[in-house]
């Protein structure tokens, strides 16, 4: 089955095709960026062809796997960065995550697109919980889950590597009760 792509009022999210890798390495090998990611600058353009081939030959959100969305502004189809959505191998908790091109930040974005997700996986996947993580120093991130009802549930220290260097992780959660009463 194919992924069918979300709209909102302003954005297109759409599973990623192969002609998406330049723009994909190009998001990730921003320093800024990937300053809270697991990725090291700069992104190989292969590396992206690799991980979008992979959902390609998936096609639709697969438990246990991540899936990429490209995330286009419907105006004018430009890609303002992707949403990640990783269900749980008994489809109960998805987790998600989201990246913007620089240039894309401060427009909200990433609080349309990851809302838009959060429905999807609420009312289609049918998910109890969804989960997100982020680094705590990352206050736009943290803005975006506050902005969409996540609650933090806690923060591990120093339990997450970005190359060589540890950082904390701070759990966020969303059941699906609270974002459906947010509705």
């Amino acid at each position: 089955m194919a992924f069918s792509p979300l709209t909102t009022g302003r954005l297109t999210l759409r599973a990623m095709v192969p002609g998406d890798a330049e723009d994909l390495a190009e998001r990730r090998s921003d320093p800024a960026t990937a300053r809270y990611q697991a990725w090291v600058v700069p992104y190989p353009v292969e590396s992206a062809q690799d991980l979008i081939d992979a959902m390609v030959d998936r096609g639709d959100v697969t438990p246990g796997e991540w899936f990429l969305l490209a995330v286009e502004r419907t105006k004018d189809g430009r890609i303002v960065g992707d949403v990640g959505i990783r269900l749980s191998e008994d489809s109960h908790t998805a987790e998600i995550g989201y990246t913007l091109h620089p240039w894309a930040r401060g427009h909200y974005f990433s609080t349309e697109a990851t809302g838009a997700v959060c429905e999807y996986v609420v009312n289609v996947l049918g998910v109890h919980r969804i989960e997100a993580t982020t680094d705590p120093g990352n206050l736009p991130s943290v803005r975006v889950l506050d902005r969409l009802g996540f609650i933090h549930e806690g923060t591990k220290r120093e339990s997450y590597w970005v190359g060589d260097r540890i950082t904390d992780d701070a759990m966020y959660g969303l059941l699906a009760r609270e974002w459906k009463q947010r509705q």
